[in-house]
């Protein structure tokens, strides 16, 4: 409503200087009725702009805002009447006086930028399409409030041709607001503007702080207090720059919303640091304060309590602690550390927990039953505490590892007879309680044999001639039995010469019961004889004893039965007359 006024008005205006001078007493008329009119105006636009600034309620009734609307209205009524009173004073209007406002402006950009405490807009736009004749462009510049009103009426900044379609406004103050538009003008008149931008302009930059005092308070925070800058605007928040030693990484703490006053945390111990301090506003950070060295505390951790080990298995122990006690001042503790070796002191390891969260270790890859001595302490980011009381742990047992590099030989030949040696297991896991043999012909019923674990060499019985024999040796501890050492041996093929008619009778001489053994000549000369006997068994344990004839004519022997209650087995076997030298006269290895 108020533009479509305006532009009534200045055509008004322009027809009438436009009117010839035989009219003159049309134009004082005219002339009255636009004071009216301009009068009526003002009023209204000082009414609307002492309303601007209250909230207008809605929709409960308001009295003063009533009474606005009543006022107002009035006022419209006498424009109108004083605007129709007008036209009939001027008669049809001519239509060479209606000027075609030309479009506004298009795209435009307004920007704001402050520097040494001074703030200025840039606005840009586009020109309009198509161009008229005579284009000016004239720059619309007013201050508002954060809440829009307009303290002070528009002014025009500047007035371009068509060939400029930028401008700057300078000399403005910083964290401002500001309504900025651009009109069109064709000829004298006839204009037509842009939507408003509207704009605030950047902060200052901020000086550096000043004052700047750093104060160690623990082990791991530094205090630190500063003045706020000579030069400074509003001030959003201020940044702390520190690095460790003085060296890469520069590390930052934001201090939001700005204080004069902040303790930097999570520090490390007995550590340099340099820090400076940068204040900032909505235009950017401002230069840092003068660096300055600070030390933090020492300290040295105190070790974890209550170290505690449990074995799991053969190979694994878990370790629980609490937490040291940590007095008002002290330090962060980062994590601890686990030094561990055997009872032998063979090699020492660390383990290390991620965090000072953490109290259990599992501890794996240990040796089976090997006892282990364990420490705790405390580490923090540079260094580590002494450690505790040392713990002794040892892993649960496992059945040993099998005897090593077993031997067999030949030791006898009539009858043969087999030597064993061996060397201990690499792994006992703890003491042997012995040796465990089972041994016979391949594929046939075993013999089983407890060797003490003192011993590392076992004698056979008497074998079979040509026969595949089968051992296994099993080291054995208080877990179980060792994989077998197995090793297989046949012995030699013999002549092999059987008495006949071999009678075997007991006989008691001297309070003792003799074995009185006879047989008839054999078929082949002999150089003498061999008896192997023994007691009888259901099952296989007793060892045969042999009693050697040297003497070839012979063709009976008396053996002392130690046990005359039980019977015993005999075997009369003749002793092969030697042709040449034979081969198994030397000890048979394998």
């Amino acid at each position: 409503m108020w533009n479509l006024l305006g532009f009534t008005i200045v055509t008004i205006c322009v027809c009438a200087h436009q009117i010839s001078a035989q009219r003159q007493e049309k134009l004082t008329a005219m002339n009255g009725y636009l004071k009216n009119i301009i009068a009526n105006a003002q009023i209204m636009q000082a009414m609307v702009q002492a309303e601007l600034g209250q909230n207008i309620p809605n929709p409960k009734p308001n009295p003063v805002y009533d009474n606005f609307l009543e006022a107002g209205e009035m006022r419209l009524q006498v424009l109108e009447a004083s605007t129709a009173a007008l036209k009939t004073a001027i008669g049809s209007p001519n239509k060479n006086c209606e000027v075609t406002p030309p479009p506004p402006p298009t795209n435009v950009i307004a920007e704001s930028a402050t520097m040494d405490n001074v703030s200025s807009i840039v606005v840009r736009w586009d020109p309009p399409n198509p161009v008229p004749d005579n284009l000016q462009y004239k720059v619309y510049f007013s201050a508002i409030d954060e809440s829009g009103y307009q303290a002070a009426g528009e002014v025009v900044f500047r007035i371009c041709d068509s060939t400029q379609t930028s401008a700057s406004i300078t000399d403005l103050s910083p964290r401002s607001r500001y309504q900025v538009r651009i009109g069109t003008v064709a000829g004298v008149v006839s204009e037509s503007s842009s939507t408003p931008e509207l704009i605030e302009t950047p902060d200052i930059i901020p000086s550096m702080p000043t004052n700047v005092i750093m104060e160690a308070i623990s082990p791991n925070s530094v205090a630190l207090k500063w003045a706020p800058p000579d030069i400074a605007g509003e001030i959003t928040e201020y940044v702390i720059y520190y690095m460790e030693d003085g060296n890469p990484p520069l590390m930052t703490d934001v201090v939001s919303p700005p204080g004069q006053y902040h303790t930097v945390e999570d520090l490390s111990e007995g550590t340099r640091y340099v820090m400076e301090v940068a204040a900032r506003s909505n235009n950017g950070e401002g230069p840092k304060s003068v660096p300055q060295e600070v030390r933090t505390i020492d300290f040295n951790p105190p070790h974890p309590l209550n170290l505690n080990c449990t074995a799991v298995n053969k190979t694994t122990v878990i370790l629980t602690w609490e937490p040291p006690v940590l007095l008002a001042g002290d330090g962060i503790i980062r994590g601890y550390n686990i030094n561990y070796t055997d009872s032998r002191y063979r090699e020492f390891y660390l383990y290390k927990t991620k965090d000072a969260s953490i109290a259990t270790a599992v501890i794996d890859n240990l040796e089976p039953a090997t006892m282990y001595y364990f420490q705790a302490s405390s580490r923090t980011r540079k260094t580590f505490g002494g450690g505790g009381a040392v713990v002794m742990c040892q892993t649960k047992a496992d059945a040993p590892t099998a005897p090593r590099n077993v031997q067999l030989e030949l030791s006898r030949i009539e009858p043969p007879q087999l030597t064993m040696r061996w060397i201990p297991s690499l792994h006992t896991y703890g003491p042997l309680k012995n040796y465990t043999l089972h041994w016979g012909v391949k594929n046939g019923a075993l013999r089983k044999e407890l060797i003490d674990p003192t011993r590392l060499r076992w004698i056979s019985d008497f074998l079979d001639d040509d026969t595949v024999h089968e051992l296994k040796l099993y080291a054995v501890n208080d877990v179980g039995f060792s994989d077998p050492a197995i090793r297989t041996f046949t012995t030699p093929k013999r002549e092999t010469i059987v008495p006949p008619n071999v009678t075997v009778n007991r006989v008691r001489r001297d309070n003792a019961t003799m074995m009185q053994i006879r047989w008839g000549p054999p078929l082949h000369p002999v150089r003498g004889y061999f008896i192997l006997y023994r007691k009888f068994d259901w099952f296989y344990r007793g060892r045969w004893q042999v009693k050697e004839i040297n003497d070839p004519t012979a063709l009976s022997s008396e053996i002392i039965a130690n046990d005359p209650g039980r019977s015993y087995i005999v075997v009369v076997r003749g002793k092969a007359v030697r042709r040449k030298s034979s081969l198994f006269e030397q000890p048979y290895q394998i």
